[in-house]
């Protein structure tokens, strides 16, 4: 085979692979990075929309995630917060933090660090 012949082959054999190479990269990096983006974004907007009907100050709830969804701090009282969409019933877990919420078993646990 020429060597000029060679070299050309050589030359779109790399070209077809670094093209191969970023559809992969981007199949297997990027595409996954994109579906996150928008399941954040819609839990975001769905967020947004709830706490905009919330009868308390945004500014002292923090956040937890689970069993609740977060702890509301207000000057007389402090409130364990769960959102939920129509009529989603509670876990077991949920169920039973509600009965030791009820019951008054619940505590401030210091624990000191060095």
């Amino acid at each position: 085979m020429d060597p000029l012949m060679t070299i050309w082959v050589f030359f779109i054999g790399s070209i077809i692979g670094i093209i191969l190479g970023v559809i992969l990269s981007y199949q297997t990096a990027v595409n996954p990075l994109q579906q996150t983006i928008r399941k954040l974004t819609s839990q975001q907007k769905y967020c947004h929309e709830t706490m905009k009907y919330y009868p308390y100050n945004v500014d002292n709830f923090r956040f937890i995630g689970d069993p609740v969804d977060g702890i509301q701090f207000e000057e007389n009282a402090i409130l364990f917060v769960r959102f939920k969409k129509d009529n989603a019933p509670r876990s077991r877990e949920q169920d039973h933090i509600k009965t030791l919420l009820k019951n008054g078993n619940v505590d401030l646990f210091e624990f000191t660090t060095k």
